[in-house]
């Protein structure tokens, strides 16, 4: 069966529909799939069966594998996976409960950020737990003439040390990073527009989760421009809510997109369950 591509709405998002990762794929129909990549930037292929050898072999394909700096959360047998999830076995959390529950692009507190992200879905509730898109492509070419030449050559500092003393302090759930971890996370700075490599478009790159402060300016006029960015961004037009259905399996480019969880929305006692693989990129320009 041919692939099928269907965009959601006016969306950057596409369900893909004719292909069953739990067999393998030739190269042919790699080639479709990374295209449809590069067209979309969010890809869903709904009603996938896999399990977890055929997802990091997915994942592959998108560049290497990394694994988190939360290691506690790491799948037991399958280090590159990181665990998602509410659920509580044993009086242990099966897996990282809050997972990027705040507007970010994956590991962009690191030198090499993650380039992609594939998530997919064991077990999800029947209303809530969506993820949130939005277009940082479609962001930065709706801004003015006078704020694309301003943003030109600016450059930001991203901090996971900082998010994750938020989420300590706001959310409760996690604990906070050991000193090994807090080594592997040093402060970074990146570009505050960077250009897909494939496709030569430019796109904002900063984000509320990790992006602590835009560089050059005064401590005034970073938050006043992350602020502005940041509601330019989150506007519905470039925005897109993804309902999961057990069984989804998505991936996205991190470096034209960020994204959010619902998951803290949840009721307490709601059972949501996902595997999630990072894969590794460049140095942003």
């Amino acid at each position: 069966m041919a692939l099928s591509v269907e965009r959601l709405g006016e969306s950057f998002v596409a369900r893909i529909g004719g292909i069953d990762f739990s067999r393998d794929q030739d190269d042919a129909t790699w080639a479709e799939v990374r295209q449809a990549w590069f067209d979309h930037r969010v890809l869903s292929f709904p009603d996938q069966h896999i399990a977890e050898p055929q997802l990091l072999d997915f994942s592959r394909h998108f560049g290497p594998l990394e694994e988190h700096v939360l290691s506690q959360y790491h799948h037991p047998a399958f280090p590159e996976i990181l665990m998602l999830s509410t659920v509580v076995e044993a009086g242990a959390p099966k897996g990282l409960a809050d997972a990027g529950s705040y507007w970010h692009s994956d590991v962009s507190y690191k030198a090499e950020p993650s380039r992609a992200s594939a998530l997919y879905a064991i077990e999800v509730p029947d209303e809530g737990g969506d993820t949130l898109f939005c277009d940082m492509v479609a962001a930065y070419e709706a801004l003015p003439d006078e704020m694309q030449a301003r943003l030109e050559g600016l450059r930001a500092v991203h901090s996971y040390a900082y998010r994750n003393r938020l989420q300590v302090d706001t959310v409760g759930i996690r604990k906070g990073l050991t000193a090994a971890q807090q080594q592997q996370t040093p402060d970074v700075v990146h570009p505050v527009v960077r250009t897909q490599p494939e496709t030569g478009r430019k796109a904002l790159f900063v984000n509320p989760g990790f992006t602590v402060r835009i560089l050059g300016i005064s401590d005034d006029e970073s938050e006043a421009l992350k602020r502005t960015l940041f509601e330019h961004c989150l506007q519905d037009r470039f925005c897109f809510r993804y309902r999961w259905q057990a069984g989804d399996l998505l991936t996205w480019d991190n470096a034209v997109t960020m994204h959010c969880a619902t998951v803290t929305e949840l009721p307490p006692g709601t059972r949501r369950t996902m595997w999630r693989t990072v894969i590794g990129g460049d140095v942003p320009i």
